[in-house]
């Protein structure tokens, strides 16, 4: 049996069998502090646009693990980066070296080095370490629980859809264009909101495969269903510009587009009350007993446990 007959997802929850895995970081306790590691490797062929400059890349590879921190309610303090390409021009390289530095700085964290090697295509694995008092764990959703958004959805994935299809955009749109693709070339961690949102959710994860990956992940390992209204789903308005005039599905691009970098957590209803001013983040459902469906118009939608996947048949 193949990899491709099981697909990523499944690979891994074969191995949560064995293995104590499953959240976007592993935790170790620290005295009375938790120490989050996580990692993350992007391959070029797979991962960057080619739109995208060696210092986005730079960034972006440090944004998937910060992301990743930021999930589990931790703030990074560390980061190493391991490299590899074929022999490219030494100041493209030195582009992504100061995107990684920059990105790191950004977030007050040491980008601590890491290591080089000669590869057939660019291959870059971060590795990013972080603190927290509580960590934030995908297990912990209840039921009656809100489920929550930060910031808004959609944006990098329409962005990903318009470059790859080559998609001709109106000059009088070129503005809300740029916007758009602000997101899908330098999305950024929500560090700050996943720290202070460890004292009150139940559970999170971050969007980097899909939101839909989101609801079932967080569904399966609490044990619960959601219900998700997804006329609450929020979007910049230069997306919804740009998905009207182009015809383009944004509620699609949402939730099985990955690269948002937001965060979605499930929260009780008397913790949102105390912090909904205090932070930018929409209420889209509820935890239920099982299931998740999808409501639009109050009619039930279905939402497929789809997103961006690798070891699946082409």
């Amino acid at each position: 049996m193949k990899l491709s007959n099981l697909g990523e997802r499944k690979i891994l929850h074969n191995l949560e069998k064995f293995l104590n895995i499953g959240d976007d970081g592993a935790f170790v306790k620290v005295n009375d502090k938790y120490l989050i590691i996580t990692t993350d490797m992007l391959y070029g062929p797979t991962h960057f646009l080619r739109e995208m400059s060696y210092y986005q890349i730079g960034k972006r590879v440090v944004t998937s693990c910060f992301s990743d921190i930021a999930a589990m309610g931790a703030l990074p303090f560390g980061f190493l980066l391991s490299y590899g390409s074929e022999d490219i021009d030494y100041k493209n390289f030195k582009e992504l070296i100061l995107g990684v530095n920059a990105q790191c700085k950004k977030f007050n964290a040491e980008f601590l080095g890491g290591d080089t090697n000669e590869t057939y295509k660019l291959t870059v694995a971060g590795t990013a370490a972080g603190w927290t008092d509580k960590p934030i764990l995908r297990s912990g959703a209840k039921i009656n629980d809100l489920v929550a958004i930060t910031g808004t959805v959609g944006s990098s994935a329409l962005g990903v859809e318009i470059l790859t299809k080559k998609i001709k955009v109106k000059k009088n749109l070129e503005s809300y264009l740029k916007n758009v693709l602000k997101f899908t070339l330098e999305s950024e961690p929500r560090i700050k909101g996943g720290y202070f949102l460890r004292k009150f959710a139940n559970s999170m994860m971050d969007i980097s495969d899909s939101l839909a990956v989101c609801f079932y992940e967080i569904s399966r390992q609490s044990k619960v269903g959601m219900e998700i209204d997804l006329e609450k789903l929020p979007y910049t308005k230069s997306a919804i510009k740009i998905a009207n005039e182009l015809n383009l599905n944004l509620m699609n691009c949402a939730l099985y587009g990955g690269g948002d970098y937001q965060l979605v957590f499930t929260i009780p209803e008397k913790n949102w009350q105390k912090i909904k001013n205090r932070i930018d983040a929409t209420v889209i459902g509820k935890v239920v007993k099982k299931n998740v469906i999808g409501y639009l118009n109050e009619e039930k939608v279905k939402i497929e446990n789809r997103g961006y996947e690798h070891f699946v048949k082409k």
